[in-house]
């Protein structure tokens, strides 16, 4: 595969939730939030089954997941399938080359049932209707919303909330992926950080919000509270950051120039395939923080078979990234990967980058490294960088 083009810079009209937490660590890696093309990169098996989980959940708090009983798991099994199906029928040509059904995603049935378990008492406690008319009178407005759309009065930040319950005064975000920090029972700065982003825009919407949730598919719940004066001042944080955005636009800056290497800024980011400054900066000891990358050019290409399947291996003779000698092995690739693009597999001569490989050690003076079947990717780069990257408009929240 070639290594797509970075995104260019273009004023944002807004900041969300995700865009504010990745301009923290990295602006460059903010843009890519904002305004990067995901179809042009492989997806995190992960983030597939996240979504798909929160879509199960979403659709038990909306009253749409019909169930017999707190027992009755099967409509949300079956809900979390055809939704997973779907996202797996869009997915990357690499991902689906990988994993040829959803339910080869790794982790699958773990999902699929934590999603059952953490969405069928929620369906069993709602009706039909999100609200009832005595509580929208109490209230003045309906008293839950599930992945509604939020805007801020002045329109600088907007965000869509997994749910509120104005009943309750709090706001509740689900979560799949591991605790930071390995602490599951409790909610990390950034979780924070976004939950006060969703109470301001609540409160923006005449919603009070007093209390916010971080529940875990494992079933681990954590609450923090939020005071209005929190959640004001984090918004105006959120929109200082959608300043710093526009102002570097305004100056002519690049993705390049905005961009943050470090172990910590770059562990799983999905810019590492065409961030520059990443392959300029990174060393050998940025391997315990973000994994081993290496970019080198193609000394040999072996090809074979393994109980049939089509092989590859590329000897590299390194130039960048965390892998430390200086001459690579990447063994026994699977040769239908190198290809997604139609673009071919390399040649010697090439320039390529190989991101989430796994080291297995080092014969004669050749670092070894395997492929990581959920997360590696092998890229080309153009022989030419001269051609300019189109711009994008912003994906809307």
């Amino acid at each position: 595969m070639v290594v797509p083009d970075p995104p260019v810079l273009v004023s944002l009209k807004r900041i969300t939730p995700s865009i504010y937490e990745a301009s923290l660590a990295c602006l460059a890696k903010a843009v890519w939030v904002a305004v990067g093309d995901a179809r042009v990169l492989p997806q995190n098996p992960a983030a597939i089954l996240g979504i798909t989980f929160h879509a199960v959940v979403a659709a038990a708090h909306k009253g749409k997941l019909s169930v017999a009983g707190a027992n009755d798991r099967s409509a949300a099994r079956a809900l979390f399938d055809r939704t997973a199906q779907e996202l797996h029928l869009r997915a990357h040509r690499l991902v689906r080359s990988k994993f040829p059904s959803a339910d080869r995603l790794p982790f699958y049935n773990r999902h699929r049932e934590r999603a059952a378990i953490t969405a069928t008492p929620i369906a069993a406690s709602r009706s039909p209707l999100a609200s009832s008319a005595a509580d929208v009178t109490r209230l003045g407005r309906a008293p839950v919303k599930t992945e509604a759309r939020l805007s801020s009065k002045d329109g600088y930040l907007v965000g869509r909330a997994d749910h509120i319950d104005a009943r309750s005064s709090i706001v509740v975000d689900y979560k799949t992926g591991n605790a930071a920090g390995g602490n599951a029972c409790a909610v990390s700065n950034s979780e924070a950080r976004q939950l006060r982003l969703y109470a301001y825009l609540a409160a923006e919407n005449g919603t009070d919000i007093r209390t916010g949730a971080v529940v875990r598919s494992g079933g681990q719940r954590c609450e923090i509270g939020i005071s209005p004066a929190e959640a004001e001042a984090e918004a105006d944080s959120a929109k200082k950051q959608l300043g710093r955005l526009n102002a570097a636009v305004a100056e002519g800056a690049s993705f390049q120039d905005l961009a943050s290497p470090s172990p910590k800024n770059c562990s799983f980011c999905p810019c590492l395939p065409f961030c520059g400054r990443f392959w300029a900066e990174a060393t050998p000891e940025w391997t315990a923080g973000c994994g081993l990358h290496v970019e080198g050019s193609v000394a040999e290409v072996e090809s074979g078979r393994t109980y049939g399947i089509p092989l590859t291996t590329l000897l590299l003779s390194t130039r960048s990234g965390t892998a430390g000698a200086r001459c690579v092995s990447i063994e026994q690739i699977p040769t239908e990967w190198l290809d997604m693009d139609c673009s071919g597999p390399p040649h010697v001569g090439d320039t390529v980058r190989v991101v989430h490989g796994r080291q297995l050690g080092t014969d004669t003076g050749v670092a070894v490294i395997r492929v990581d079947k959920a997360l590696t990717s092998v890229w080309r780069l153009r022989q030419s960088s001269a051609e300019a990257p189109r711009a994008v408009a912003p994906r809307d929240a």
